[in-house]
């Protein structure tokens, strides 16, 4: 297919999760292999792509504040204003009603038509049913080549109550495994050292083991990082697995949204309080050193001060290494958006605030125990921040996930090299963040 002959550079802004990242990486693909070039001076930009995300209120918001900024370009020579992703995908023509300056709109299943947006004259809005398999194929990384994701499936089938997922990117749609394998190899051969596994429910993979193993006798991947499990799903096998093979990083994230019972119950979660005591108890039995991340909702509609209370006390016994709190975000289309019991933005936002206060302190008491103690540290490069340190690094341990977590930094007598590991001993810390020394054996 021959590229539009006016558009040459185009600017891309991609926004939400990791898992709407890479379907821009492979989007990008697209554009590079047909000839046109990336550019970041969205003012020399002929075209310019909006990757968005509409999981939630401040999502919707951010994505249509990036496309009015997209939109103000066609004063200074913009030609074309494309927007893709969950946002598309969900509104369709309305959006394009809302902001007519966008020129074409793709959704979640049809993003790899990037090429004949591009190159129709005419207004172009196809938003493909959910039905269909999400595009695959090679990507232009956004992220360093030595840390990258992994999407294993598509969708989730998991209805609960307060999400959109499933009308955005429809029911759970595993990809091949051969695919997958496939694909992790392509990226180690191209310097993965950190390999993060993701879809919204990894664990429904009926192939998760195999991908698993497949991915630990690939030789020069380190880390493989699990991430986003479902709570009820995470089977004794796969604690095994995890438990015995040193490539998995003991690090899981297990979104559990709430722990009061009737508010589980009316988010449709499957499971109760006593069995997300009884998996975490397993698992730190069977991983003494596991780092837990979760995500909670505050404010669903009918939460009780009671509810709260069990919520508060559920993240105070169990005491998480890393904590995401949202207040609940009413959507339409869903269950819950339709349910009684709607409490005040005041009352969500004081219950999140309060429970992050709560995990500060968790927090604080946890780090101590990091203090004084060695790790294996994956270097990202120079530090960014300012310090009177010379030879100042950055980089992570097991305990931290990109971009969701904190970071370590480190001073080394000799020079360190992004994507390398190297040995840091903690020294001090602040909230999220460690500061360190790497380790030299003397020649």
């Amino acid at each position: 297919m021959m590229k539009n002959k006016t558009i040459n550079n185009i600017g891309v802004i991609s926004l939400g999760c990791a898992k709407n990242r890479v379907d821009c990486e492979v989007m990008i693909q697209k554009l590079l292999d047909a000839g046109y070039q990336l550019c970041d001076d969205y003012n020399a930009c002929d075209a310019i792509i909006v990757n968005t995300c509409a999981f939630i209120g401040p999502a919707k918001e951010e994505a249509v504040q990036n496309i009015l900024e997209a939109a103000s370009y066609k004063s200074y020579g913009l030609k074309k204003l494309i927007v893709t992703g969950c946002l598309a995908q969900r509104y369709g023509n309305e959006l394009i009603q809302l902001i007519p300056e966008i020129d074409a709109m793709l959704g979640v299943k049809n993003f790899d038509k990037i090429l004949e947006a591009l190159r129709e004259e005419k207004a172009l809005s196809e938003i493909a049913p959910l039905t269909l398999p999400s595009p695959e194929g090679p990507r232009s990384l956004t992220t360093e080549n030595y840390s990258v994701y992994l999407k294993i499936a598509e969708g989730c089938s998991n209805r609960c109550a307060y999400c959109v997922i499933p009308s955005i990117r429809g029911d759970f749609m595993p990809r091949r495994v051969e695919n997958i394998l496939q694909e992790a190899k392509a990226l180690a051969q191209n310097g993965a050292k950190e390999i993060n596994i993701i879809a919204q429910d990894i664990t429904r993979h009926p192939g998760l083991i195999e991908i698993i193993k497949g991915i630990c006798a690939i030789d020069s991947v380190a880390w493989i990082r699990l991430l986003y499990l479902y709570p009820d799903e995470i089977t004794p096998e796969l604690i095994d697995l995890i438990a015995k093979e040193e490539k998995i990083v003991k690090y899981i994230d297990i979104p559990l949204q709430h722990a009061a019972n009737p508010v589980l119950k009316r988010m449709n979660r499957r499971g109760t309080q006593k069995d997300y005591r009884k998996l975490i108890a397993s698992l730190r039995k069977k991983i003494p050193q596991m780092a837990l991340r979760t995500t909670f909702i505050t404010g669903f509609p009918g939460e009780t001060k009671q509810d709260f209370a069990d919520l508060f006390q559920f993240i105070r016994d169990i005491r998480f290494q890393n904590l995401g709190v949202f207040p609940y975000s009413r959507e339409e289309g869903t269950k819950a958006a339709g349910y009684c019991g709607q409490l005040s933005e005041k009352t969500k936002q004081r219950r999140a605030e309060q429970l992050m206060q709560l995990q500060y302190g968790i927090l604080d008491e946890i780090n101590q125990t990091f203090v004084g103690n060695t790790y294996t540290v994956l270097c990202e490069g120079e530090a960014e921040i300012e310090s009177t340190e010379k030879n100042l690094y950055k980089g992570r341990a097991y305990f931290q996930a990109p971009e969701v977590d904190g970071m370590i930094y480190f001073t080394s007598p000799q020079p360190c090299k992004a994507g390398e590991f190297y040995p840091v001993t903690l020294l001090k810390y602040d909230c999220y963040d460690f500061y360190g020394q790497a380790l030299w054996k003397e020649s």
